[in-house]
């Protein structure tokens, strides 16, 4: 009940501060960004090397790329530390009703991103307080029914069942591999995270490569 607390009176500030933005949405093309934004989920190290990948390929067309990263937990890892390009913030950097007050998230949110891409799979009030009020012209991310302030997303819930079907494989591959029952169920925790992530980051380049600019 307090956690449920919290988060009203977090969406309520919100909505206070989003009565005094103005935004002007602008959907452009990554063919012709020269500044992206990406956040994500860190708490899973996963997600770290595939956004790293991520970074490098947008980087090699000439794009600059700032990314920030939210580990759920109150200390920060220690693979983390001293990565450049990349800015991370914690639980220990939310206050009472969970918004951000690092100072490397005021830095992201108030950054003009021609692109703003979240990688983010879950919801999260630190996440969707960062996401509406960025300054980008332009947020895209993953479909969800809680308003998540983005201006094109991609609904992963449609390819649910081709999904399962191909990480039932990849599970059974991988548990050929190994007999610990723990083991076993990192292992499929950090495959569903890895391929809804990839195939997310995947359909999203797509589009954003054909999506015809203002």
């Amino acid at each position: 009940m307090l956690n449920n607390t919290k988060t009203y009176i977090g969406k309520k500030v919100l909505a206070r501060k989003l009565r005094d933005r103005v935004r002007t949405t602008k959907v452009c093309n990554i063919n012709e960004a020269k500044n992206i934004g990406i956040l994500f989920n860190a708490t899973q190290l996963v997600s770290f090397e595939i956004i790293r990948n991520l970074t490098k390929e947008l980087t090699e067309r000439k794009i600059k790329v700032s990314v920030l990263g939210y580990v759920h937990s109150k200390k920060l890892i220690d693979h983390y530390l001293y990565r450049k390009g990349f800015s991370f913030f914690t639980k220990g950097n939310l206050n009472w009703f969970k918004k951000p007050v690092a100072d490397s998230v005021e830095e992201f949110i108030n950054i003009p991103f021609d692109i703003l891409i979240n990688l983010c799979l879950e919801e999260s009030y630190p996440i969707q307080y960062i996401v509406a009020l960025s300054a980008s012209s332009f947020k895209v991310g993953k479909y969800s029914d809680e308003p998540n302030y983005l201006d094109f997303m991609i609904d992963i819930e449609k390819e649910k069942q081709e999904m399962r079907d191909l990480q039932k494989q990849i599970n059974v591959d991988k548990k050929q591999e190994s007999s610990d029952q723990e083991m076993e169920k990192e292992i499929e925790k950090k495959i569903d995270i890895d391929f809804q992530l990839n195939f997310l980051i995947n359909q999203l380049m797509y589009y954003l490569s054909i999506l015809k600019g203002n």
